[in-house]
């Protein structure tokens, strides 16, 4: 069977594709974000998917109400789901800028 060019033009992008759905896939597995409120009190750290990886209750927080405290939680976490969104959305337009419908995890697209 003779090797065309056209064959190791398709193997190149098929080699060049993999190698970077590889990389897209670890620095997604990495993703994290953290997000504060309780005026620094209250950190939560999230990762891929908004998947809870930590929470820090400190200095003054504990005097909240446990409704307040639990309001001061969600909005950190709120906020730390969004930084892991746009962490996402920087990897995923980096490697796909043709796709534009990565602005709906951020917010982008109501602007």
């Amino acid at each position: 069977m003779e090797t065309t060019p056209q064959v190791w033009t398709d193997v190149a992008h098929a080699e060049k594709t993999f190698e970077q759905a590889h990389e897209v896939r670890e620095r997604l597995a990495r993703v994290s974000g953290s997000g504060t409120a309780a005026r620094g009190d209250v950190r939560v750290t999230v990762g891929m998917g908004g998947r809870l990886a930590g929470v820090v209750i400190a200095g003054r927080a504990m005097e909240y109400s446990g409704e307040a405290l639990s309001a001061e939680i969600m909005t950190a976490a709120s906020l730390a789901e969004k930084a892991a969104a746009r962490e996402v959305h920087s990897i995923a337009t980096e490697f796909y800028p043709e796709l534009d419908f990565w602005d709906q995890y951020t917010g982008e697209a109501e602007r």
